[in-house]
């Protein structure tokens, strides 16, 4: 009996510092994405260049614009890389903003994650999500499981296939999948999550990824709300003065 006793005390003991070797692991692989040492003039000075770069590459040529709209927003990211504590956001979670087309959530979101692979050397890979459906159609979703990923405008892209006789839900499965991995994501949407978070409608069409998974997306990311109208517009608007 008491060597059974020790036999098991042995196998419980290595089973709890394995496990806690691996937590020690996974938590220190969370300070990569913040630097402290990040000032306000460093981040600033960073999200203007990236902004006006990223901006170029679409061939749009106008100064990157701080207002009431983002100006907040801008604040929390910079919080964010910084790992403060005064951060409003949860700086271990990912990220999802929200807003209308054009209002400048994408190339907001598109400089921050270059600052982060700038800080921490991690990739962010960018991917719209109608591309990303189809990526994950020819080749799977195991590769997308673990990998940092900015999915820009989520729910834009076909929500359900068939295959096979079966209905496939592609960017819903692979949601499903990080959230167990922990993978860190971005997303941009024109959808608030709570629309995107409705299954069928009334005349039995789909809509939306459903409760499960819109749960799962508010659970790995900082819901962030956008306002504003189509800076495009104002560009039009501004070049025809």
């Amino acid at each position: 009996m008491e060597t059974t006793k020790n036999y098991m005390d042995e196998m419980v003991n290595r089973a709890v510092e394995q496990q806690h070797q691996e937590y020690l692991e996974t938590a220190s692989d969370l300070n990569v994405w913040h630097c402290p040492s990040l000032t306000r003039q460093h981040f600033w000075s960073l999200l203007n260049a990236t902004a006006q770069a990223i901006m170029a590459r679409r061939g749009v040529y106008h100064t990157f614009v701080v207002d009431d709209n983002n100006r907040e927003i801008i604040r929390q990211m910079w919080l964010y890389i910084a790992g403060s504590k005064e951060c409003k956001w949860n700086i271990h979670k990912g990220i999802y903003i929200g807003g209308k087309v054009g209002c400048g959530k994408t190339l907001l979101m598109q400089s921050f994650c270059e600052i982060l692979h700038l800080i921490s050397g991690r990739t962010v890979e960018m991917i719209p999500a109608t591309l990303l459906y189809e990526r994950i159609i020819h080749d799977g979703i195991d590769q997308l499981a673990k990998r940092p990923l900015f999915i820009d405008e989520l729910g834009r892209e076909q929500l359900e296939i068939s295959a096979y006789g079966n209905k496939i839900r592609p960017i819903a499965d692979l949601m499903a999948l990080r959230y167990n991995n922990g993978a860190r994501t971005f997303f941009t949407s024109n959808f608030k999550l709570k629309t995107l978070s409705k299954g069928y409608n009334e005349k039995g069409e789909l809509v939306g990824y459903g409760q499960y998974i819109g749960e799962r997306i508010q659970e790995m990311t900082n819901i962030v709300e956008m306002p504003g109208e189509s800076r495009r517009e104002k560009w039009e608007e501004d070049k025809a003065v």
